[in-house]
């Protein structure tokens, strides 16, 4: 299996979609957003809490932008696969998803680095609580990536996996980050995962518990999990044809 998984993160990191959404944006986001919000409270936190959402919005775009449009390109391949080796879809989920957390790993890491040289990012146990959380959280937008793979053709992902992007990153924007928004967008926020992300850093940065909010979380990510095997059986003479 190993052999699949070193396979499959070179493949990934030669495809210029996965640089440009998951290294390059979260980045140019994590300057603009130091530049422009001024917090109420310590800008060191802020830091730390900008880095955060910033793994949260690279490992996004590696799951609605690189992983969605790899699975669709490579349906047929995998379909083959099948047919002929014991690749089980379970084994692929697996190994999708576990690639997939490896390759947020390398995200956070470069936030981390980037964080460190350019706003002197203060590297301590509650920012890897913090980040250990959002990788947890990334697991949604792998779902989704699968999901929408399973579904959607090449051409129709290239079309609206960039704003399908922003518009689930908008939903990520909360009141935590020190964004003024409008109660119906706060509303509509508590069915996506960033929502609860968001309070659950909030809360672990002042010491609190968070286990409410990873709670919600959790069933956020659960639910798209029973999605995409509910996909996945659906589309399965698709793929496996």
């Amino acid at each position: 299996m190993m052999t699949i998984v070193r396979y499959e993160i070179l493949k990934v990191l030669r495809n210029k979609r996965f640089v440009f959404f998951t290294l390059i944006l979260p980045l140019v986001f994590l300057v603009v957003l130091n530049a422009f919000v001024k917090p109420d409270s310590d800008q060191g936190q802020y830091i730390t809490y900008l880095a955060v959402f910033c793994t949260l919005f690279g490992t996004a775009g590696s799951g609605l932008n690189t992983l969605s449009t790899r699975v669709s390109k490579e349906k047929s391949y995998i379909g083959s696969i099948y047919a002929v080796t014991p690749y089980s879809p379970g084994k692929f989920i697996f190994v999708t998803a576990f690639v997939q957390l490896l390759l947020n790993v390398l995200i956070a890491a470069v936030i981390i680095v980037f964080g460190l040289a350019v706003f002197h990012l203060n590297i301590d146990g509650m920012l890897l609580k913090m980040e250990l959380l959002a990788l947890y959280s990334s697991l949604y937008y792998i779902f989704i990536g699968l999901t929408l793979g399973f579904l959607l053709d090449v051409v129709s992902l290239q079309s609206i996996s960039f704003p399908l992007y922003m518009g689930f990153m908008a939903m990520n924007l909360t009141k935590d980050l020190g964004l003024k928004l409008p109660d119906f967008m706060v509303h509509i926020q508590k069915f996506f995962p960033g929502y609860y992300l968001n309070k659950a850093v909030g809360t672990i940065s002042i010491g609190g518990d968070a286990m409410r909010d990873i709670g919600m979380l959790t069933l956020n990510i659960v639910v798209l999990l029973v999605v995409t095997l509910f996909v996945y059986r659906y589309k399965r003479n698709t793929i496996t044809g």
